[in-house]
């Protein structure tokens, strides 16, 4: 103990630490030091070496702090996959459902294309029957009115859109 005593500053501070009074003081010291740590402040944001020096230095409270801020973050993130993954359903079942109204509207118009190709050919035949022979000699028959779209055809082109 007599070479403690020698340097200036040390010697009080072991003779308190282990005096009556300074031994509390000390023990309560040291539980909260356990307990909090050494407030290190910006120093923990320093590249590599905050995170090291955290390390050595952090208390218990830190440490369980970290650990639940950790926690939060991957039950967010796992929340944040799952909405994703729901999203990404929701895009996937309406994007079939496009493709459905976008394969029924081709099968429409193809089967409309077929409809009134024969509706057109029915109208050629229509007109042929009407024409029929022509005498170009006679003036008046060359005049003479065509007759119209019958009933059954006008309501077929107008059953397609035409």
């Amino acid at each position: 103990m007599g070479a403690l005593s020698a340097i200036p500053y040390i010697g009080p501070a072991i003779d308190f630490a282990t005096s009556r009074y300074g031994l509390p003081v000390v023990v309560a010291g040291g539980i909260v030091l356990a307990y909090e740590g050494v407030p290190i402040g910006p120093l923990r944001y320093i590249p590599y070496a905050g995170p090291a020096l955290a390390s050595l230095v952090d208390g218990r409270v830190d440490r369980e702090y970290a650990a639940g801020q950790l926690a939060e973050r991957l039950l967010w993130q796992e929340q944040q996959r799952k909405a994703l993954a729901q999203l990404a359903a929701k895009a996937e079942m309406k994007q079939k459902e496009i493709d459905a109204a976008a394969q029924a509207y081709v099968d429409q118009q193809n089967t409309d294309a077929v409809r009134i190709a024969d509706l057109e050919r029915a109208i050629r035949d229509q007109k042929d029957e009407d024409l029929g022979p022509q005498d170009h000699d006679n003036t008046a028959g060359a005049c003479k009115p065509r007759s119209g779209i019958p009933a059954r055809l006008s309501i077929g082109i107008d059953a397609v859109g035409r």
